[in-house]
């Protein structure tokens, strides 16, 4: 029942026209890199530019719009049209389904940013090293985002917007103003990770420490899935939320 499960969810989420959409999001950050590299610059230069694009738009936008729309669509599409009843129907422990739908969110939402993130950092500047510690990063931050908008897609039917407004406001507003706030900051979690890994180009990109970064990211996301179990249990047979 697990891999019926699995495969069911993997292709519900790539045959949504809005997931493969966002495919090109990604193409995007490597059309962007390859246009910087295209305009022939020096070492310096390439490697600002690197940090800015795969922290601010790779890390910063393209890594929580497709973990926003492919999380809430999980489980949320299910809620939505009813078709929820009839998994629920099934003999499945609710923690099995959420622990699926959990990684193939992740997964999905891994394939479409991480190679993106890796290319695009490695024709920006040919530092194999940042490229790859930011694609990591982008897993890192991928895996507390899926639980985040997993969970979301299970509290209320308005997921998506929420999940927007929370990227928009408080990821790329709040965080960017006041400093306390950036210790819960996903972006932030995934940036120190960036900076751990990504070498001597990606020194000061981060503003938290790797240690305290992991901590926070696996708290979050242990809350954020055992609250995903706890709603779905109090799910109904008619497809409602109690």
């Amino acid at each position: 029942m697990t891999a019926a499960l699995l495969s069911i969810t993997v292709r519900a989420l790539l045959n949504r026209r809005r997931t493969l959409l966002l495919a090109l999001v990604g193409v995007l950050l490597v059309v962007v890199a390859a246009l910087f590299r295209l305009s022939a610059p020096g070492d310096d230069e390439a490697n600002r530019f690197a940090l800015r694009l795969l922290g601010n738009f790779g890390l910063g936008v393209v890594l929580p719009l497709v973990a926003v729309i492919v999380g809430t669509a999980a489980l949320g599409s299910e809620l939505d049209d009813g078709t929820i009843v009839y998994l629920l129907a099934k003999p499945v422990a609710r923690w099995r389904i959420i622990a699926v739908k959990f990684l193939v969110t992740w997964l999905v939402t891994s394939l479409l940013v991480a190679p993106a993130v890796f290319i695009a950092g490695v024709v920006t500047n040919g530092d194999t090293t940042l490229a790859l510690g930011f694609a990591v990063a982008a897993l890192v931050g991928g895996l507390e985002y899926a639980a985040i908008f997993l969970a979301l897609s299970l509290i209320t039917s308005r997921a998506l917007i929420i999940g927007l407004a929370y990227v928009v406001v408080w990821e790329g507003v709040v965080a960017g103003l006041f400093e306390a706030t950036r210790g819960f900051s996903v972006r932030q979690h995934a940036l120190a990770v960036a900076e751990a890994l990504g070498g001597d180009g990606a020194n000061g990109v981060g503003e938290l420490g790797i240690g305290f970064a992991l901590a926070v990211t696996a708290v979050v996301t242990a809350l954020a899935i055992g609250l995903a179990v706890r709603r779905l249990q109090e799910v109904e047979l008619r497809g409602e939320t109690a």
